[in-house]
């Protein structure tokens, strides 16, 4: 009996896993988060042919700007000197137009007014959190959720997620790995009621010595 017990067990375990290692295979916003990691990338190399790549690939990504998100404390900073992930930055870097890091809030800001394209399938935002801090943002979300956090070059961040909505859900999805230490890269995908309108929080959390600006990207 003991054994059977055991197998069970097991069996569960690894279903889990498969579950959740499925949930973040096949993510809608995956060629976003791709453009967004190869784009920082090639910033760090100073390979302008690459740049310009991961810019057209941030155009054809189908990304506009998350305007429905919303900062929930007073963590907003500069973003003066850090990266802005959107295709207007990577163009005027692969143009050798290192002044842009100057420009990093007005061209920011000038994305959030435009949007990046038309289409808008996925969106972005480029945040900002000071080293050893975290900061929060929320928006109202249904249906399948899908959320990814890629920092600047150097950048180390943690995520965590809670969600609640009137008829009393209160989960939580939060990183499990590597949570002291922080990674380059977060994602993550689950499932909400669709006859509610639930909120969803997301704190980031900055795990290096420096500060770093980081994108948000959301289906």
């Amino acid at each position: 009996m003991k054994r059977i017990s055991i197998i069970i067990l097991s069996l569960l375990c690894a279903f889990n896993v498969t579950a959740q290692k499925s949930d973040t295979e096949d993510m809608a916003i995956q060629g976003v988060i791709d453009a967004c990691i190869a784009m920082r990338d090639a910033v760090a190399a100073g390979d302008t042919a690459a740049i310009s790549k991961s810019a057209q690939d941030l155009k054809e990504s189908g990304a506009t700007n998350f305007k429905t998100l919303r900062c929930k404390d007073d963590s907003i900073g500069s973003l003066k000197g850090h990266l802005v992930f959107n295709e207007a930055f990577a163009d005027s870097l692969a143009k050798g137009k290192t002044s842009v890091y100057d420009d990093a809030d007005d061209i920011n800001r000038s994305t959030a007014h435009r949007g990046q394209t038309a289409s808008g399938s996925y969106l972005t935002k480029t945040c900002f959190v000071k080293a050893g801090k975290s900061t929060k943002w929320s928006f109202a979300s249904k249906g399948h959720q899908e959320i990814a956090v890629v920092a600047e070059a150097g950048g180390l961040v943690t995520m965590r997620i809670h969600v609640t909505n009137s008829a009393g859900l209160n989960k939580r999805y939060d990183d499990t790995k590597f949570v002291k230490k922080g990674l380059p890269q977060r994602k993550t995908a689950f499932e909400l009621p669709t006859n509610k309108r639930n909120t969803v929080e997301l704190e980031i959390v900055n795990c290096g010595k420096k500060d770093c600006s980081f994108v948000i990207i959301s289906n």
